[in-house]
């Protein structure tokens, strides 16, 4: 497994255990995640989706985005774009290459309501998007590799965090988000985690 993904898991049972027994009271949490409210998170990824081999160089972490509607008081309607850039000179003298994947999709997400738990919000959901890869040669060389553009369905589990939730006006708005996903199709496939910084519009 990969050693990112192994910590984010450890991160999660560790921040259950301490949230469990968070005085956040289930009132306030309540008002989250209800029809109507918005939500905007910034997010990174822990993995690259790099698939070649002899990396060169790359972005430390995937950056991106969503966006998440609550169409019902359990249901959202999300909208996430993740992007990673990497080169590599795939073992010949032809020139770096420069790899960049971005990764816009739709997604369902539903917030399981569980009372004994304060200062967390339990959420999983499904994401349906398109993998969309440039390639670029600094000596204008054509790419004949097997990556391609592709679409991908991506299963999720995650949780948000309500660190300031006992803080009053515009901090009591953020929330920590931390999510494990399932890429179950095509050349990027794999599991990755993300962690992000959520707030509430509305």
């Amino acid at each position: 497994m990969n050693k990112s993904i192994l910590l984010l898991i450890v991160l999660f049972v560790f921040l259950f255990l301490v949230f469990s027994s968070s005085p956040v009271s289930a009132a306030v949490q309540s008002e989250k995640f209800s029809d109507g409210s918005m939500y905007v998170t910034a997010q990174i990824g822990l993995k690259s989706y790099v698939a070649t081999v002899e990396p060169f160089e790359s972005f430390p972490f995937p950056i991106g985005g969503s966006f998440e509607l609550m169409i019902s008081d359990n249901l959202g309607l999300g909208m996430t774009i993740m992007c990673d850039k990497w080169c590599d000179y795939l073992g010949c003298y032809c020139g770096k290459f420069t790899f960049r994947v971005i990764k816009p999709s739709l997604g369902l997400a539903y917030h399981f309501d569980i009372p004994d738990i304060e200062g967390m919000n339990f959420f999983a959901g499904a994401n349906l998007g398109y993998s969309i890869l440039s390639v670029s040669n600094e000596l204008g060389n054509d790419y004949w590799g097997d990556l391609k553009s592709e679409p991908h369905i991506e299963p999720f589990l995650g949780t948000h965090l309500y660190f300031w939730e006992n803080l009053s006006g515009f901090f009591s708005r953020f929330l920590v988000t931390l999510k494990v996903s399932w890429s179950v199709t095509g050349d990027f496939s794999g599991v990755n985690g993300t962690i992000g910084l959520t707030y509430m519009i509305d």
